[in-house]
């Protein structure tokens, strides 16, 4: 018999089939018992109020937690997660800080219910931070040889997609379990198969992957919660794994992709090809180029810079690690015979609200460090020759806010550069790169996501 699949934030049904009717009265008549999960994953512990959290804010290293003046959890790091903590039920504060800070960050009230489980996520860089609380417990008791799963995303992608396949499964000619979950949005908990498989997520009406990994296990009649978080790239996410069961276990389960670009600051003379681990990548950059976001495998990666007329001839090998779900730059500058590398970590989450987030490179093989000029206000002091400066946001409205970028000699008064009407976008990252040589500096302004 066919039986609709419960709300993930249904706390009771009307059950239809007499063996789950009978557990769900075992289970509210067993208060007094410590469990009335049965090791099936469906509930809180009897007459206890737990919460777990899970820190998904990139750009703190950690995060704490209080319930009214109480503390729940100290210096949670990113990526984190608790197992179910036991808490008072009734009217709660819940205040988060970030760092050791004294300034709360998050501060709602809610109403934690008796004999339920949650799950507290707080995510999005701390510019423009956001929490949501899942309801964990359930009546739903998974069929023999099934596990039930459900999907959150708290990314910025607009709408997710879930696939769970035999490892190698053509995407094609196959159907997400889970589709259409859009950002801040869980789906109700949807039954498949015990099994070894491969967990990867596109962004709904594309069969482009922009997660995979192996899934973890999941036992015979158990529950599980995927939920989809960004951690700097614009197009990337990464997953963290949840179990719904009597300890609430949990782990991140790191993406295998991440996104490298290439900005061409040299004076080789001719277009550049980028190869990584030996495998063209990116072709023709010219100078004052640079390159869309190419996907590569994560680790340790070995690119080398070649001219367009010398294939097969190094002019530069870097080796760099490419975190999960993340984007990095490469800004390559100099002449043929001296190439030097820049690999920069991009922060592509979305800036803060009515702002765009900008920073600034000295790709210039020869320039001495440079003072940076925000609308003739001095912002940044002596970024150095192969060198950035952190991000900075700047206020700016949806059609875009023009500004001026100048560069002075370290210290002094003398213009290097100067780059009138440049538009920024709120919700839109920029890096603003100095090229060329000190006798003739150019800008390149590249939009980062």
């Amino acid at each position: 018999m066919n039986v609709d699949r419960a709300s993930a934030n249904t706390l009771l049904e009307i059950p239809i089939i007499p063996r789950r009717l009978l557990t769900v009265l075992v289970c509210l008549l067993g208060l007094a018992l410590t469990s009335c999960n049965t090791g099936n994953g469906v509930g809180a512990t009897a007459n206890l109020t737990r919460v777990r959290v899970i820190n998904l804010v990139p750009n703190a290293a950690a995060i704490s937690v209080q319930l009214d003046s109480t503390s729940l959890v100290t210096g949670l790091q990113f990526e984190q997660v608790t197992q179910y903590l036991t808490v008072d039920p009734g009217p709660r504060e819940i205040k988060v800080s970030a760092d050791g800070g004294t300034t709360n960050i998050i501060d709602i009230s809610r109403n934690l219910a008796v004999a339920v489980d949650y799950t507290f996520v707080v995510y999005g860089p701390v510019e423009a931070i956001n929490q949501t609380i899942l309801i964990d417990t359930t009546t739903l008791i998974p069929n023999g040889g099934t596990f039930d799963l459900r999907v959150t995303n708290v990314s910025t992608i607009p709408a997710v997609d879930l696939y769970l396949t035999p490892a190698g499964t053509d995407l094609t000619v196959t159907a997400p379990v889970v589709s259409g979950i859009s950002p801040g949005a869980t789906s109700i908990f949807t039954a498949v198969n015990v099994g070894n498989y491969e967990l990867r997520v596109t962004a709904t009406g594309s069969k482009e992957v922009i997660y995979d990994a192996s899934a973890p296990a999941s036992a015979d009649k158990s529950l599980a919660e995927a939920i989809i978080f960004g951690k700097g790239s614009a197009k990337l996410v990464n997953l963290a794994y949840l179990n719904n069961d009597t300890s609430g276990t949990g782990q991140v389960v790191d993406s295998a992709l991440a996104e490298v670009k290439v900005l061409n600051g040299s004076s080789v003379g001719a277009p550049l090809n980028v190869l990584v681990d030996g495998t063209l990548a990116l072709a023709n950059i010219p100078f004052g180029g640079v390159s869309d976001y190419q996907k590569v495998a994560t680790g340790s990666r070995t690119i080398t810079i070649q001219s367009t007329t010398t294939p097969g001839a190094d002019l530069l090998t870097v080796v760099t690690n490419l975190g999960p779900a993340t984007d990095t730059s490469i800004a390559v500058s100099g002449p043929a015979g001296a190439l030097r590398s820049l690999v920069l970590a991009d922060n592509n989450l979305p800036s803060a609200a009515g702002r765009a987030r900008v920073r600034f490179v000295n790709a210039s093989p020869d320039l001495a460090a440079l003072d940076v000029y925000v609308n003739f206000v001095r912002l940044f002091s002596s970024v150095a020759t192969n060198s950035a400066s952190p991000y900075t946001e700047l206020l700016a409205d949806a059609t875009g806010t023009p500004y001026e970028f100048d560069f002075n000699v370290a210290g002094t008064v003398t213009p290097v550069l100067m780059l009138p009407g440049v538009t920024v976008t709120s919700g839109r990252t920029y890096t603003i790169y100095v090229v060329g040589s000190a006798a003739a500096p150019q800008g390149v302004v590249s939009p980062d996501n």
